[in-house]
């Protein structure tokens, strides 16, 4: 068997896929409710930026910077600035 092979087989091993499942696990469910408190619009805004950043931030103008912190904010407290849901507040 090819080196290769051997070495992938090897480090396939040593993924902590318990680890992985749970983080699957959570953006499916908790992660979800997360991105939903965004608005298409706004979701759409942040995968164009996350796109033109290409990983890093100096890609970006400082309005783009700003507007991409403002939104990971309303994702991270919630539209209702609160840090819940607007269902669970209304």
């Amino acid at each position: 068997m090819p080196t290769w092979v051997l070495q992938a087989l090897s480090a396939v091993r040593k993924v902590p896929w318990r680890r992985v499942i749970a983080a699957i696990v959570w953006l499916n469910t908790t992660g979800r409710e997360y991105w939903n408190r965004l608005t298409p619009d706004e979701r759409r805004e942040v995968r164009d930026l996350a796109v033109k950043s290409r990983g890093s931030r100096s890609n970006l103008t400082g309005a783009e910077q700003d507007r991409l912190v403002a939104l990971f904010l309303k994702i991270r407290r919630g539209p209702d600035g609160t840090g819940g849901t607007a269902a669970a507040s209304g």
